[in-house]
């Protein structure tokens, strides 16, 4: 009879399998070295930390779990699982940026999660190597599809777990975890090899094109060069429209992409999400267009529409790309609360996209009209909670309705004590609307800036990282993780 795994010995097992993959993340940027074989001193930067990774996760492995029988992980172990996961990659990965001598650890590990959170807020400083620019860019593919999905699309349904869940992929596209885990996979680099191809004709060298293919579909917002997608050769105007097309696709359920590639065209725009994005964009678009036509810095209007629509949508996608030849530092107040409003909202439910989710507040907003219906309504007269959504319709439940409204006051008030902190740390160099700004960047994975993160001292990069950390597992992960851990050290009974 085998021996079961089960508890820690089961977390630490499955933590060795992941960090086999973690591994490989590092390894990848040397194939840079085949088309940039002059920057062949930068191999040990990733060899080393890949080598060292990859021997401590087969260790785990087979001593843990190998050929054995494993249980159920038990309450709340699966969110523990994932947090562990996404803590050891950021640091493994910051690693590289450390050895290269150029950046601090704080620094590295900013970087590093970052480009895993798909923030796009960065310190990096050596933009005349192509592989650590590459680098970053596979730490936003990874970081924005999910390391779980990754792994679930590699192997079976029973390495999958919860976690995939709990990372944030919330629709199966198809019956089969494996087989969702592929499709959404083959679709996800489908459109960056497609947006790639587009961004070369536009007149971008292949370079510059793979990376801000990646970065714009992973709604990341890192660039290839370090005066922005602006700085980039070719047709600006079709470069920009290119790059806000993968953002729209990246901020999108990638069950509706599916409907799309189908033809099920129906089920796309009867979709509650597709249809709260429609109200926002004739909304705050206008409104975005506004903020840059008056004022003291005015633009022309045809300047000030590019203006608008792009920065809505790379903000309400959390994207944090940006077409404006200045920093966000010399935007107007307006401009700069609409940009934080649409961070907040952010991106559709099981995309790349950041922030509290256009579904959470399109349930909100639907409970706000459901209950004054009913105070305007007999007694004796009921309406059913029905939504369309993933397909089909379905009864909203009231602890659906408590969860998307307690989850949007957890982000806000995350959100207010963040803004604070770092306001704190700043030693007055930041005031509360800079504050606000750049952490609600922060922790929705948008990545614009009003120039906080560029002179941000040791303390506010750590709190800037918690935040991004926080977005990216959207919050309660990690408290059911400590929570956890609390109970297991104090040994209490909780499975």
């Amino acid at each position: 009879m085998k021996k079961l795994a089960s508890g820690y010995r089961l977390i630490f097992g499955y933590l060795g399998i992941f960090l086999v993959f973690i591994s490989l993340i590092t390894f990848l940027p040397l194939v840079m070295l085949i088309f940039y074989p002059n920057e062949s001193g930068v191999w040990w930067n990733f060899a080393l930390p890949g080598g060292a990774t990859l021997l401590v996760g087969l260790l785990l492995y087979f001593t843990l779990i190998f050929k054995r029988d494993r249980a159920r992980l038990g309450r709340h172990q699966d969110q523990l699982l994932l947090v562990q996961v996404w803590v050891v990659a950021i640091l493994i990965c910051a690693v590289p940026f450390v050895l290269s001598g150029k950046m601090t650890f704080t620094e590295s590990v900013f970087e590093a999660t970052s480009g895993f959170a798909t923030t796009g807020l960065t310190r990096f400083n050596m933009w005349e190597s192509h592989v650590f620019i590459f680098y970053r860019s596979l730490l936003l593919f990874f970081g924005g599809v999910g390391l779980v999905l990754i792994i679930t699309s590699a192997l079976s349904d029973r390495y999958g777990l919860r976690l995939y869940i709990a990372e944030g992929h919330n629709d199966k596209l198809m019956p089969n975890l494996t087989k969702s885990a592929r499709l959404i996979l083959g679709i996800y680099v489908l459109y960056i090899f497609l947006g790639t191809i587009a961004l070369i004709i536009s007149g971008m060298s292949a370079f510059d094109a793979i990376n801000h293919s990646i970065a714009a579909l992973a709604t990341g917002g890192f660039s290839s060069r370090p005066g922005g997608l602006i700085e980039c050769a070719g047709n600006q105007a079709m470069n920009q429209i290119i790059i806000s097309i993968l953002m729209l696709l990246g901020g999108t359920n990638f069950l509706i992409h599916l409907f799309i590639i189908t033809g099920k065209f129906k089920r796309v725009f009867r979709d509650l999400e597709v249809r709260f994005f429609g109200v926002l964009s004739l909304i705050f678009i206008p409104l975005f267009v506004i903020t840059f036509a008056v004022g003291d810095n005015a633009q022309p209007f045809g300047l000030s529409v590019s203006y608008g629509i792009f920065t809505y949508i790379s903000a309400i996608t959390t994207s944090g790309f940006t077409n404006i030849p200045a920093t966000f530092a010399g935007l107007n107040h307006a401009t700069m609360m609409l940009v934080t409003i649409m961070c907040i909202i952010g991106g559709g439910m099981g995309s790349t996209a950041g922030g509290s989710k256009q579904y959470r507040f399109a349930l909100a907003c639907k409970s706000l009209y459901w209950n004054v219906r009913r105070m305007n309504s007999s007694k004796n007269i009921y309406y059913p909670h029905k939504i369309y959504r993933c397909g089909q319709y379905h009864d909203v439940e009231h602890y659906e309705l408590a969860e998307a409204n307690g989850f949007i006051l957890l982000y806000v008030t995350t959100l207010g004590v963040g803004a604070f902190a770092l306001v704190l740390f700043s030693g007055g160099s930041c005031d509360i609307g800079q504050g606000l700004f750049e952490f609600s960047n922060a922790i929705s994975s948008t990545g614009l800036s009003v120039g906080v993160t560029a002179n941000a001292n040791p303390a506010m990069l750590w709190v800037l990282i918690l935040g991004m950390f926080a977005g990216r597992l959207e919050i309660l992960p990690i408290y059911y993780a400590i929570y956890r851990i609390g109970n297991d050290i104090f040994r209490k009974e909780i499975d």
